[in-house]
């Protein structure tokens, strides 16, 4: 049982509900299209209350997410990952994903904070939103496992974006969570998101993908 379908309707917010399928043995997954435009298309467009209670919306989630208790016999873990997803996200880990990117999925015993389910890649495109400007969904959990909570606040964060979206993710996580968040920490994680999106894109330009 995969994560994405681990948190369905854990949260107040819209994920995918997904159908696991096969095709001539090869497992595979399907989920009803969700309507809705990505926050990156958007942003540079919204006024500054918009981006507040969007905000406040991506923070709710996070904290939620980061709060539900769970077991870890009834979630994939780093050591199956190879038996029970795709051969290519299986190259996708091995291959063209960082080594600092690939550690992020382990439960490490240096982690300071406490260790919490996370969406592992929750950028600016994985957000939806309606044609209010409202959040219509959270999607895109194919990284999601085990982390801390800087992982995903720092994801958000990590993409070009206007200062007041910083500062209201950062004061709503807070609310939400009813936890301070350490600068430093959220710094340096913002820095290693950073790096990861650059060697990845680094890694596509060297294969021609990217000119």
């Amino acid at each position: 049982m995969s994560l994405h379908g681990y948190i369905y309707q854990k949260t107040t917010f819209n994920t995918c509900q997904l159908e696991l399928k096969r095709d001539e043995g090869r497992p595979f997954s399907v989920h009803k299209k969700i309507a809705g435009t990505p926050l990156a298309e958007k942003i540079e467009q919204l006024s500054e209350e918009e981006i507040a209670q969007i905000s406040a919306d991506i923070a709710k989630f996070m904290a939620e997410l980061h709060q539900v208790n769970f077991q870890n016999e009834k979630i994939f873990t780093i050591n199956d990952i190879g038996l029970n997803l795709s051969e290519f996200l299986d190259e996708l880990l091995t291959k063209h994903v960082s080594q600092e990117d690939r550690a992020f999925w382990k439960f490490a015993d240096t982690v300071e904070t406490p260790k919490c389910l996370v969406h592992g890649d929750l950028n600016l495109s994985n957000v939806l939103l309606d044609e209010n400007n409202k959040v219509t969904a959270i999607i895109d959990f194919g990284f999601a496992g085990y982390g801390n909570i800087y992982d995903d606040v720092a994801r958000i964060l990590s993409r070009n974006c206007p200062k007041n979206f910083k500062r209201e993710i950062i004061s709503n996580y807070e609310k939400y969570a009813q936890t301070k968040l350490d600068e430093k920490k959220l710094e340096d994680k913002i820095t290693e998101w950073i790096n990861i999106d650059q060697g990845y894109i680094n890694y596509m330009r060297g294969i021609g993908i990217y000119e």
